[in-house]
């Protein structure tokens, strides 16, 4: 899908989730135009319609919140910053990494640790 037919796309949805908008382009070319200064075209075409259209939902409405026009760069980051759960991806890898040291015929076994209370020695 290329920038003109989502941009089209976006804002159909966009009007779908405020209809209090007369028309909803100027919204959708203001998101745009802020996510096309930190994300290449090819980017922003990946993402879906509707993902945009609450994207400049978010926009539009942070600005007449705050007062403070707050990047769609920013916003996107600090979305995946949020998203990701350091936590999550540990426990991850330390799953993987015990299949794949299972998997391994050949590789040592992996060391048992046993803590030591003082009162036990």
């Amino acid at each position: 899908m290329d920038l003109d037919e989502l941009r089209e796309r976006a804002c159909i949805r966009l009007a779908l989730l405020l209809p209090q908008v007369g028309d909803p382009s100027r919204l959708m070319d203001e998101c745009l135009a802020s996510a096309r200064h930190s994300f290449r075209d090819e980017f922003i075409a990946k993402l879906s319609p509707e993902a945009w259209a609450h994207i400049a939902l978010l926009h539009t409405t942070t600005f007449l919140d705050c007062g403070v026009d707050v990047s769609v760069g920013d916003l996107v980051a600090n979305v995946l910053r949020d998203s990701i759960h350091l936590h999550r991806i540990d426990m991850l890898s330390q799953d993987l990494a015990q299949r794949l040291a299972a998997a391994a015929p050949h590789a040592k076994a992996t060391p048992n640790i046993r803590l030591v209370h003082p009162e036990d020695s």
